[in-house]
């Protein structure tokens, strides 16, 4: 009886140390094993839903390519998704804004085409506000993925405060992700009208929600920004505990120094780049270029801690198979196709990619549409509008910028902006002469000056011309709005401008201070040192790139004047 019982016992212990060594190497293989996780991401999309042609340097020559359009980028995330059904696609803000698809619809196609791509999650652009606050609550409502922000207290704005949280929790593969929204700080800035919405500090802001997410148990945490990628920077060296930063607003192209040899872009950065944070610990900062020319994805382990054990990176640019020089077609069995094919390859980013048939079918309608448009009059003419020093569709594109952007109280657009006359003729102004006049899409750049650097951003530019291309009659000059000055073309560089006189509030005209700051708005390649704008590119004050895209703007002013009429204002006088 004893010996049964012993045996009994012996069973059970024998049991026990099998069950125990089972219990141990479960919980032994659980903190071996990683969580595997793939993020797709874009930022800045600015409706363009169509591709675009971008000059690009392919087969060691200027080439045309056709980049991104919603078609392509549907091509490469379905691919994405049959490697990766479970990956994370977020949005990092500034969807709409900067093409005629929003001129015309409103945002309403953006948010529809944003759903077909399977979007998880987007923060708040600054651009989201550019026609007030009215539109969010329908557009919020129209996407089937949350908008995200921990720093905008909407709380005076119900009709929107109901509709947006500080962060998501989304299950992925069994864990627990959080994401959380973060946007600039300078939107009230640089956009229309933010109503009663108020934009908290980004950095305490993603603190106190990682510590929300912390104390939750929650440790694979990403912050979706809408920032700009050195404020991303910084922001993760003071915030402990995020993991990845997925950013927006700096339209920041991260990737292989190759870049430049292959294809003739400079990246601003590697891809991903690594920040230590706040503990210590690596955060990933990424961004996605602009314009959906560029899709991010990276495929990231991490431990049971929560902490990035490795990571596989890699972004495409999704290229089409068409291809010009000079307004002709590289014809696709010649030698120079297979040259440029073979610099996209070498790339390793670029690379041909077909649109997706359902995708450019339900696009196709709406692009008939935005077509026709650019037959519409947008304006009469009481006569011709020929290029011209003091006249012409230079300082009434010049005056649009000031309508489009009042927060500025200067505008400065170069000579080179300019492409036509606006009418040759009194009659109609279409849509399409606007284009014509103004056809590359720059958005408009606002910039603090001082009146010593207002200055010598006119020296420069009129230096830049004359040394281009010599004297002429008239003169090529920049063209200026809510200034004027004398310019003196005989005199040495740096000493051509005089009499510089700025636009007070009633409209007359006093002298620029040297030490004060003075609001400009340019376009976005002046403001990067295009044209010889150096003193406007070295500028180290308040800069922001507003979105919009200048021939919207001027044409927005046209339809606000209904009748043109050549302008005469003396803004530059010409010194003997």
């Amino acid at each position: 009886m004893r010996r049964r019982i012993s045996n009994r016992v012996n069973s059970i212990k024998r049991l026990c140390t099998v069950l125990l060594l089972l219990l141990l190497t479960a919980c032994s293989s659980g903190q071996r094993s990683d969580f595997a996780l793939t993020l797709v991401h874009l930022n800045d999309t600015h409706s363009h839903l169509e591709p675009l042609a971008v000059n690009l340097t392919l087969g060691g020559e200027k080439t045309a390519a056709e980049l991104g359009g919603f078609a392509r980028l549907k091509t490469v995330l379905d691919q994405y998704r049959r490697e990766d059904p479970n990956l994370l696609l977020l949005h990092g803000g500034d969807a709409v804004q900067g093409t005629l698809y929003f001129t015309l619809f409103n945002g309403t196609v953006e948010f529809d085409f944003l759903n077909l791509l399977g979007v998880d999650a987007m923060t708040f652009g600054n651009h989201e506000f550019d026609r007030g606050t009215a539109p969010l609550p329908g557009w919020i409502q129209r996407s089937r993925f949350p908008w995200l922000s921990a720093n905008i207290d909407f709380s005076q704005e119900p009709a929107i405060a109901a509709l947006v949280k500080p962060y998501l929790l989304k299950q992925v593969n069994g864990e627990q992700v959080a994401i959380i929204g973060v946007t600039t700080e300078t939107t009230p800035q640089s956009t229309l009208d933010v109503g009663k919405a108020v934009f908290n500090d980004a950095v305490a802001s993603a603190r106190q929600q990682v510590q929300t997410l912390t104390a939750l148990g929650i440790n694979k945490i990403i912050l979706l920004s809408h920032l700009g990628y050195q404020q991303d920077q910084a922001l993760a060296a003071q915030v402990a505990g995020i993991d990845i930063i997925v950013g927006g607003h700096s339209h920041s192209l991260l990737g292989d120094q190759q870049l430049q040899p292959a294809i003739g872009l400079t990246p601003a950065g590697p891809y991903p780049t690594e920040q230590q944070g706040a503990d210590g610990k690596p955060v990933l900062v990424l961004q996605a270029w602009q314009w959906g020319h560029v899709v991010g994805r990276m495929q990231l382990r991490f431990n049971q801690e929560g902490e990035v054990t490795g990571y596989t990176a890699a972004t495409v640019i999704p290229v089409g198979d068409r291809f010009s020089r000079n307004g002709t077609p590289v014809a696709s069995d010649s030698p120079a196709y297979q040259a440029i094919v073979a610099d996209l390859h070498r790339s390793g980013v670029a690379r041909i990619v077909a649109e997706d048939p359902a995708t450019a079918a339900l696009l196709a309608p709406y692009t008939k549409q935005v077509n026709d448009y650019r037959s519409v009059t947008v304006a009469t003419a009481t006569g011709p509008i020929p290029i011209g020093l003091n006249s012409g569709p230079g300082p009434l594109a010049a005056d649009s910028m000031l309508a489009a952007v009042p927060k500025a109280r200067v505008a400065l657009l170069n000579y080179g902006g300019v492409r036509r006359d606006l009418v040759g003729a009194a009659g109609p102004i279409s849509v399409g002469d606007v284009l014509e006049v103004m056809p590359f899409a720059n958005t408009l750049t606002l910039v603090d000056l001082t009146g010593v650097e207002l200055q010598q951003a006119l020296e420069d530019g009129i230096d830049y011309l004359l040394t281009r291309y010599g004297p002429h009659d008239p003169p090529y000059l920049p063209y200026i709005a809510g200034i004027r000055c004398n310019v003196l073309l005989s005199a040495a560089k740096g000493a051509r401008v005089s009499g510089l006189q700025i636009k007070d509030d009633g409209g007359a005209y006093q002298p620029v201070q040297p030490a004060a700051v003075y609001r400009i708005v340019t376009n976005a390649f002046v403001a990067g040192g295009g044209d010889g704008f150096n003193a406007i590119k070295n500028a180290s004050g308040f800069r922001n790139d507003t979105g919009m895209i200048d021939s919207d703007a001027f044409l927005d002013h046209l339809q606000r004047l209904g009748t043109v009429t050549n302008p005469t204002e003396q803004r530059m006088t010409l010194l003997q």
